[in-house]
């Protein structure tokens, strides 16, 4: 079975927030400029994290198959064909815990792009390694995934922090769902600006007869009071809440649906971010105290 990459197909898409949104606005729009720029550093930090997920993911559907059966801790390398790991720098070590069992396989796996780094077909460049401990089989209820980033970068952009996703599916004929949390998380710029967050997802997906028409929902966790907080690049605090389900379809460079809400925390200021009505665009709509503007994240460069 071909294995698509849900993250794959649009990364590119997402490196345009490096250089900022292209922005079509009338000049009276321009008091929402800030607010827009800060959107779109929202949607790169959100996005690296979930590429390296991804990349994680296919890893993992590689390896990890009933008829396994695997338990040896010597140490072994994969290939992958996904475009993103096929440099000859690219190296992926699997290495089986002692207590690993071919019921619940537990191990670690270190996804290494070298120092020199790996450039894929976007012309996207990584560095460093992800490092993955993981405990159960992915699709199964419980199964735990906890990666952790050494000196990982992404077109020289740096990614920090711990992040571990739970597999809280009721059973294994669910749709599968997953509790996404990020601690630590920080991203460092070429400049040397830094932004810091966490975060607290529910990811849900949802499979259809053509895996081309599958769809990712994303809320956040029960009972918390934000999906995520943090500090951005020029030093505001801010809280993120997830209004309405955000849904991602595979081959769209952005959520289609759904409604999120920043808050300054230092001025109050509320943020809403509308993503549409299930078109597959790159238009949002970001909107303050009675002010509206469309913004295009287009490609750039």
């Amino acid at each position: 079975m071909k294995t698509t990459s849900f993250f794959g197909r649009t990364l590119a898409l997402a490196a345009i927030v490096l250089l900022g949104a292209t922005i079509s606005c009338e000049e009276d729009n321009a008091v929402l400029q800030e607010e827009a720029a800060d959107i779109t550093e929202d949607v790169i930090t959100d996005y690296f994290f979930e590429d390296a997920d991804d990349i994680i993911n296919l890893v993992l559907l590689a390896y990890d198959r009933p008829d396994t059966g695997d338990t040896t801790s010597i140490p072994r390398t994969i290939v992958m064909a996904d475009p993103r790991l096929t440099c000859n720098e690219v190296v992926v070590t699997i290495t089986m815990d002692e207590e690993s069992s071919s019921e619940t396989p537990k191990g670690r796996i270190v996804i290494n792009f070298g120092e020199a780094g790996c450039t894929d077909a976007s012309n996207n460049v990584r560095k460093g390694k992800l490092i993955v401990d993981f405990t159960g089989r992915r699709f199964l209820p419980g199964s735990t995934i906890v990666t952790s980033f050494d000196k990982y970068t992404i077109n020289d952009i740096k990614l920090e922090g711990v992040r571990t996703l739970t597999n809280i599916s009721t059973s294994n004929l669910d749709f599968p769902r997953f509790g996404v949390e990020l601690e630590s998380g920080k991203i460092t710029w070429p400049d040397g600006t830094e932004a810091m967050r966490t975060h607290c997802f529910i990811r849900e997906w949802i499979r259809a007869a053509n895996p081309l028409n599958d769809a990712v929902v994303v809320d956040r966790c029960t009972g918390a009071n934000v999906a995520a907080l943090g500090i951005n690049r020029r030093g505001r605090a801010y809280t993120m809440l997830i209004l309405e389900q955000l849904m991602y379809k595979r081959g769209c460079p952005i959520a289609v649906k759904g409604v999120k809400q920043f808050v300054d925390v230092a001025t109050g200021k509320v943020i809403m971010v509308d993503y549409g009505d299930g078109n597959c665009d790159s238009v949002i709509t970001v909107s303050v105290d009675g002010y509206s503007r469309s913004v295009n994240v287009g490609r750039r460069g």
